[in-house]
C-alpha cells in the first residue's frame, strides 16, 4: 500500500488550508505551517518515494554519498552529472568580490594557465564547466564552506579547552563513525544524535543545513516480528510446528539468528528547520529513509520508520501552480530496495552497490530554486 504519496498530500492540504504567507530572504513569498510531522515506513519491498511525480533518485543517492563522505565540494556530484547544489556554490562565487577573486587565485598552483581566460564574470553554465574540466578551479571555488552536511556530519569542529596555535589545533568529531559505533555497543543508547547545526559556521557557508539534526533509536523485534521477516523467503508455520512439537531442539531466536534475521529495528527522526515541499522535501523524505536502510544493513538491524519533523514547512508562491498538478494525480505501486548483501561497511558503499528496483511514477515536474 503506498502511503507515502497520500501523507505528502495530507502535509499540501495542510499548507493551502491553514498556512499563512510569509515573505523571506529570497524574495519569493512561501504559504506555510510550523511544527507538523509526518512517517514512513521503510520498507525495502516498498521504499518511500513519490510517484506522482518522478523523484530523482540517482540524484538523491549521490548527493547523500557525497554527505557520507564528508566532501563539501561539488565537484563530486558535478562529475557524476548532478546539479542540485550549483547554484549555492555559483552564488557563493558571485559574492566574492573581484579583488579577493584576485587575491586567492594568484596562490593556485597553475594560476599562470588560465588567469587571463577564467576569471572574468562568468555564467553559471561556465562556472559549472571549470569546476568539472578546468584544473584546480574547483579546489577554491567549488568548496561550499565547512558548516554544509558532509563537513558536520564527518568532522564536527569543537575545542576541547586547550590553547589553539592555529586552526590545525582545533578538533573534530565523525559523527557518523561515532553512530555507528554506538549502535554497535549500546543500540539501547538515547544519545544517537548527528548534528549539521553549527552556530557559526552557518553564516559561514553556501547554504545554512535545513536537515539540521537527524536521531537514530533502535527497539527489539518480538518473536512474531522477526518471524515475519523470516517468511518473506522461508515456510514459517512448518518451521513453527516444528518447533512447538520439539523435533527441533533449539531456541526460536536463536534458530533465527542462524538465518541472519535481525533481533533489531531501527528508527530515524530527522528535525528539519526550513522544508520546501515542492522541491525539497521530496527529496529529503527518500534520502533519510535511504540513509536509514543503508545503517540497517549494515549494522545487521531491519529499517524502521522515519518520522519526519518540519520546522518551517513551506511551498513557494511560484510552485502553487505546479502542486496542483501533481495532486490531480493517483499514486502508483512502491518500488523495492535493493543492498548488495556482500558490503556491510557504510562507507565502503558505492552508487552500484543499491539499486530501485520497479521503481514507476508519473513525470518530472520541474520548479525553479529559490536561491
Amino acid at each position: 500500500m503506498n502511503d507515502v504519496d497520500k501523507e505528502y498530500f495530507r502535509l499540501i492540504d495542510l499548507i493551502i488550508n491553514k498556512g499563512r504567507v510569509k515573505k523571506n530572504r529570497t524574495g519569493t513569498d512561501t504559504i506555510g505551517v510550523f511544527g507538523e510531522q509526518a512517517k514512513f515506513k521503510v520498507d525495502m519491498d516498498a521504499f518511500p518515494i513519490l510517484t506522482t511525480k518522478k523523484v530523482w533518485f540517482k540524484g538523491i543517492f549521490h548527493e547523500l554519498l557525497w554527505f557520507i563522505k564528508g566532501d563539501t565540494n561539488i565537484k563530486y556530484l558535478v562529475d557524476n552529472g548532478v546539479h542540485i547544489w550549483d547554484e549555492w556554490a555559483y552564488t557563493k562565487y558571485k559574492n566574492v568580490s573581484d579583488a579577493n577573486k584576485s587575491r586567492h587565485i594568484s596562490n593556485i598552483p597553475g594560476y599562470e594557465d588560465y588567469k587571463d581566460s577564467h576569471w572574468e564574470d562568468i555564467s553559471q553554465q561556465e562556472f559549472v564547466r571549470r569546476i568539472k574540466e578546468v584544473p584546480h578551479f574547483y579546489e577554491r571555488w567549488g568548496d561550499l564552506g565547512e558548516g554544509t552536511y558532509g563537513g558536520m556530519w564527518r568532522s564536527f569542529p569543537y575545542w576541547d579547552g586547550s590553547w589553539i596555535i592555529s586552526k590545525e589545533d582545533v578538533t573534530h568529531v565523525d559523527q557518523l563513525q561515532k553512530i555507528i559505533d554506538k549502535l554497535k555497543s549500546n543500540p539501547d543508547g538515547r544519545r544517537m544524535i548527528v548534528s549539521a547545526w553549527h552556530p557559526y559556521w552557518i553564516d559561514h557557508c553556501a547554504l545554512p543545513p535545513c536537515h539540521c539534526l537527524f536521531h537514530f533509536n533502535t527497539e527489539e523485534l518480538t518473536l512474531d516480528e522477526r518471524l515475519q521477516i523470516f517468511s518473506k523467503g522461508w515456510d514459517v508455520l512448518e518451521a513453527r510446528k516444528q518447533w512447538a512439537s520439539g523435533s527441533v531442539k533449539i531456541d526460536e531466536h536463536e534458530a533465527l539468528d542462524e538465518h541472519c534475521i535481525p533481533r533489531r529495528r531501527l528508527n530515524c527522526l530527522l528535525y528539519q528547520r526550513s522544508c520546501d515541499t515542492f522541491l525539497g522535501v521530496p527529496f529529503n523524505i527518500t534520502s533519510y529513509c535511504l540513509l536509514t536502510a543503508m545503517i540497517a544493513h549494515c549494522v545487521g538491524m531491519d529499517p524502521g520508520v522515519f518520522t519526519h519533523t518540519y520546522g518551517d514547512l513551506h511551498i513557494y508562491s511560484n510552485h502553487l501552480e505546479q502542486i496542483k498538478e501533481q495532486m490531480t494525480r493517483n499514486s502508483m505501486v512502491l518500488p523495492k530496495l535493493w543492498i548488495n548483501p556482500n558490503v556491510r561497511d557504510l562507507f565502503s558503499l558505492k552508487y552500484e552497490d543499491i539499486k530501485l528496483v520497479d521503481y514507476q511514477s508519473h513525470p518530472a515536474i520541474k520548479g525553479e530554486v529559490a536561491v
